[in-house]
């Protein structure tokens, strides 16, 4: 069975937002918490640990405020980000409609952790079907390591020349390449859903 696995940011969504720019921009009108604080308080310092899946996400963003010395509840927080950060692009659900109709499997193959990679199954599943998201909280492992997709192939069984992967981090794609996967670079700004339709053989 043909599988189209797709990365979540960059692919997916859109971290410009339609123009809107970074998701923090919204953080920072709502709670005046700046991207720069945020990245040296929790991205820096947590993020790793978070999205392999060592540590929760309220635990390691609770001391990230405290870091900041902000009162923000880590909920709050949470939800602006993942609320925000939710910018899909039509063209990739479109295609991923597209795949599902012709009896594709549709998975997300993503680095998150778990609460967001729970949000996006719900909220992008309701868009197109969404048969298993993989992802690194989960696996223990990113996407910029082999044994993520050399996991994520055995999880998938069958051929792994039969999954076709998106991804705009060309690391990643060059991963995926390397365990088999028939896997599309797609840059910012340029379009990569006439490939993988090809690829996928839609019409």
């Amino acid at each position: 069975m043909l599988t189209l696995a797709l990365d979540v940011d960059g692919v997916v969504l859109d971290p410009d937002r339609q123009g809107d720019g970074h998701w923090t921009n919204a953080l920072e009108a709502r709670y005046g918490i700046t991207r720069p604080e945020l990245r040296a308080a929790f991205f820096m310092r947590e993020w790793d640990d978070v999205v392999n899946g060592r540590v929760a996400i309220e635990a390691a963003m609770g001391s990230a405020l405290m870091s900041i010395g902000s009162d923000v509840e880590v909920e709050d927080v949470l939800d602006c980000w993942f609320e925000s950060d939710f910018a899909v692009r039509p063209s990739a659900v479109d295609l991923a409609n597209r795949a599902a109709e012709s009896g594709c499997r549709v998975v997300l193959a993503t680095n998150q952790e778990h609460r967001r990679a729970a949000y996006l199954r719900t909220h992008l599943g309701a868009m197109f079907p969404i048969d298993d998201v993989i992802y690194s909280a989960d696996l223990g492992h990113q996407k910029h390591e082999s044994d993520f997709f050399e996991l994520a192939t055995r999880r998938l069984g069958g051929d792994p020349s039969d999954v076709v992967f998106v991804d705009d981090v060309l690391h990643n794609v060059d991963q995926a390449s390397a365990a088999g996967w028939r896997a599309v670079h797609a840059p910012p700004g340029e379009k990569w859903e006439p490939t993988v339709a090809d690829l996928l053989g839609l019409r």
